[in-house]
C-alpha cells in the first residue's frame, strides 16, 4: 500500500499512513503507467531495476520507468547520456544531484533511492516514481492558482527547501519546473522539490567558477545575477518569483534580452503582485514582496521564517514578519570586484546612477 501524500510504502494490512493519517491506496500498477518506446526496454540497471519504458529525455540525461525486482515497485532511473561520459564537468554535475538528493530525507523532496555506475561507466540514480505533473505544467495550463490551493503547497515547498538548507544544501534553481505536484490532474495535494543538479554543497564548491551565474534567469536572485555566491536567501528569492507567478499568472520581469532581464532582477523593484490582478490579499502580497527584496537583510533570513508567515497568512494569527520595516535603499551590495563590475554594467544598461558612496 502507498501513501499518496508522503509516498511511504506499507504492507497490505495497513489502511492509513502512520506518519500523516492519509488513507492508503494500492501502489501504482506499472503496466498502466504510460511511457515512450525505448531500445533499452528490458535492460536491468544495477542488477535490480528493469527498464519498462522511457519517461523523458533531456540534453544531459534520460529518465526511464523501471521496476524494482526486489520490491516490485515502480521507480524512475536517470542515466547520463553516453556522449557526456568523457565530460568530467557533466559527470560531476550528475553526481552532484545524486549526492544532494541522498543527503536530504524529507516528505517534500524527491527521494533518491540508489546511485551507481553501469558497466559502461555511465552514472545512474534511482528515484521514487511520482505520479502527477510539474508545477510548471500546471501553471501553463491553469495560469493562476488560488490561495486556498497555493498556500499549503508553498508551505510544503518551503519545508522541503528548509530541510535541504539544514543539510547544508542550497538548491540555486528554484522554478515551477523543479517542483512536482502529486495528485490527480488539477487537484494536487503534495509538492516535492526535485532536481538538485545545480545545488551548492561544500564538497562540490569547485564545480562553479567565481563569477559564474548558475540557475534559470527568470528566477535568478540579485546575487546570482552578478555572480556572487548563492546562500539560503537565494532560494527564498527564487521561491518568491514562483509565488509571484502562482498568484498572478506572470513573472515579475519578462524581457527578450538576458542581460536586461538580469539587470532588472538586480536593480528594479518588481511590480506589485496586485497590479492588474484582483483578489490578492494584502498579507499574501507582503510575503511575496519580502521574499523578493534585493537587500539580503530585507529578505526573509531563513526558509523557516517564510514558512511562519505563510502559516500566519493561512491561519491569521498576529502580524507577519513581512510587515516589518526594511532598510532603504533596498539594493544588493556586491561582495566581489567581479560582482561590482557586473553591477556597474547593469546600471549603465538601465541608465541607473551608482549608489551614493560607491
Amino acid at each position: 500500500m502507498l501513501c499518496p501524500r508522503c509516498s511511504r510504502r506499507y504492507d497490505d494490512e495497513h489502511r492509513f499512513c502512520p506518519h500523516d493519517g492519509t488513507q492508503l491506496t494500492p501502489r501504482p500498477d506499472i503496466r498502466r503507467i504510460r511511457t515512450k518506446p525505448s531500445e533499452n526496454v528490458g535492460m536491468v540497471v544495477g542488477g535490480r531495476y528493469q527498464v519498462r519504458g522511457l519517461i523523458g529525455a533531456g540534453g544531459m540525461a534520460e529518465v526511464f520507468l523501471a521496476q524494482d525486482k526486489t520490491t516490485g515497485d515502480p521507480v524512475a532511473v536517470k542515466i547520463l547520456n553516453a556522449r557526456h561520459l568523457k565530460d568530467p564537468m557533466k559527470k560531476a554535475r550528475f553526481m552532484l544531484e545524486a549526492t544532494a538528493g541522498a543527503k536530504i530525507r524529507h516528505d517534500n523532496v524527491l527521494e533518491v533511492l540508489d546511485v551507481g555506475l553501469r558497466d559502461d561507466g555511465a552514472p545512474y540514480l534511482v528515484m521514487e516514481y511520482l505520479s502527477g505533473e510539474s508545477l510548471g505544467d500546471w501553471l501553463r495550463r491553469e495560469r493562476v492558482m488560488n490561495a486556498a490551493m497555493a498556500l499549503p503547497l508553498l508551505i510544503q515547498i518551503a519545508s522541503g527547501l528548509a530541510a535541504a538548507h539544514r543539510a547544508g544544501i542550497v538548491h540555486r534553481d528554484i522554478k515551477p519546473g523543479n517542483v512536482f505536484l502529486i495528485g490527480e490532474r488539477g487537484a494536487p495535494h503534495t509538492a516535492k522539490v526535485v532536481d538538485f543538479g545545480f545545488a551548492r554543497l561544500a564538497e562540490f564548491r569547485g564545480l562553479t567558477q567565481a563569477g559564474m551565474a548558475v540557475g534559470t534567469i527568470e528566477y535568478m536572485a540579485p546575487e546570482q545575477a552578478v555572480g556572487d555566491a548563492a546562500e539560503v536567501r537565494t532560494d527564498i528569492y527564487g521561491l518568491g518569483v514562483v509565488m509571484y507567478r502562482m498568484f498572478t499568472g506572470r513573472i515579475p520581469f519578462s524581457m527578450r534580452n538576458d542581460a536586461e532581464l538580469l539587470a532588472h532582477h538586480f536593480l528594479v523593484p518588481p511590480p506589485p503582485p496586485s497590479l492588474g490582478q484582483e483578489g490578492i490579499a494584502p498579507r499574501i502580497e507582503a510575503v511575496v514582496r519580502k521574499a523578493l527584496r534585493k537587500n539580503l537583510d530585507n529578505r526573509y533570513a531563513t526558509m523557516d521564517a517564510l514558512i511562519g508567515d505563510l502559516e500566519r497568512v493561512t491561519h491569521p494569527s498576529g502580524p507577519t514578519v513581512a510587515l516589518a520595516p526594511i532598510t532603504e535603499p533596498d539594493e544588493y551590495k556586491p561582495l566581489t570586484p567581479f560582482a561590482a563590475n557586473t553591477a556597474g554594467y547593469y546600471r549603465r544598461l538601465l541608465s541607473r546612477p551608482a549608489p551614493s558612496g560607491a
